[in-house]
């Protein structure tokens, strides 16, 4: 049992796909400061999100060339049956 106004109301409306989403943006957040670096080198805000944009940007097309390289080599990323 809920207890609260609020609490039942936050409850009702509680959208679990759309909080997934969060483990994904996370993750992908957590893979590009790994890579790229979690600095950033510019000062003014508008540089910094332009670098923050490049940093995405070359995320994205690192991913697309290394997925075609899997496709053309033709490397499985299934796990193996044991």
């Amino acid at each position: 049992r809920i207890n609260g106004k609020y609490r039942k109301q936050l409850h009702i409306e509680f959208d679990k796909i759309t909080y997934n989403r969060r483990n994904i943006v996370e993750a992908i957040i957590s893979v590009v400061k790994r890579k790229f670096g979690e600095t950033l080198r510019a000062r003014k805000l508008r540089n910094q999100v332009k670098e923050i944009k490049i940093k995405l940007i070359v995320y994205n097309i690192n991913k697309k060339v290394i997925e075609i390289i899997y496709i053309k080599l033709r490397i499985s990323t299934e796990p193996k049956d044991n």
